[in-house]
């Protein structure tokens, strides 16, 4: 049985600022994903191997920040047997979902919510969150809900390093006339993002990130330091 987010006001991102709406190049590659016509991604991959070895047959899962929702073929690929969710704040990335993975999985289009992480307020059994914290203002308060509204686990990966870098930059490669857009690119504290997640009452595990090996990968010009986390209620 479909879940559905029961919120009142779920938010949704202002085309004036939000890169993902003004940015045609990045739009048709996460169209490429949803169709399969696009390789796939390392992260989405082990992201399926990681929770496959631990979500029991029927757990629901949260993708939060899931764009098009085209992390679930890396799931279905591997025949994970979660129930799948998608959550974005970009409404084009939602039809997107609803309109390309939709048809081709036999998802419902309730499975594809429109709405803000921090607005979160519905229970999942496990929530992913990959490569989307780092282009918020803070982890922290994004992160809370996450852990908040987890029942099992949480599984993320972001830009974590020693100290905490926060970068708020124009972005050269959006649409022509949309370069003026600011973008996040934050990279946290590795430390204190396992002790902010630990006190939510979870036990968490570092996991080398397999694209990188736990280097620096350059997006956008701008480094980041992908890391993996595992968080698991004790």
């Amino acid at each position: 049985m479909d879940q559905r987010m029961d919120v009142v006001s779920y938010g949704r991102a202002n085309p004036l600022w939000n890169p993902w709406a003004n940015d045609r190049r990045t739009f048709e590659l996460y169209r490429r994903r949803c169709r399969r016509e696009a390789e796939e991604m390392t992260c989405a991959a082990q992201a399926a191997e990681i929770l496959a070895a631990r979500a029991r047959s029927g757990e629901t899962l949260l993708d939060a920040g899931c764009a098009g929702g085209y992390y679930y073929w890396s799931f279905r690929q591997r025949h994970v047997p979660i129930e799948y969710h998608g959550l974005d704040y970009t409404p084009e990335l939602i039809d997107l979902a609803r309109t390309e993975m939709c048809p081709a999985t036999g998802l419902a289009p309730e499975r594809f919510v429109l709405g803000a992480i921090e607005n979160l307020d519905s229970e999942f059994d496990n929530i992913l969150c990959f490569n989307v914290l780092t282009n918020s203002p803070h982890y922290a308060l994004p992160l809370e809900r996450l852990l908040c509204c987890a029942r099992r686990r949480v599984l993320i990966r972001e830009s974590l390093g020693e100290d905490l870098i926060v970068r708020y930059t124009a972005d050269p490669y959006l649409d022509e006339g949309k370069r003026h857009i600011r973008v996040y690119h934050n990279t946290y504290p590795i430390d204190e993002v396992v002790s902010f997640m630990a006190s939510y009452g979870f036990v968490v595990t570092r996991i080398r990130d397999e694209r990188t090996a736990d280097g620096t990968e350059f997006v956008v010009d701008i480094p980041h330091q992908w890391r993996i986390l595992l968080a698991e209620r004790k």
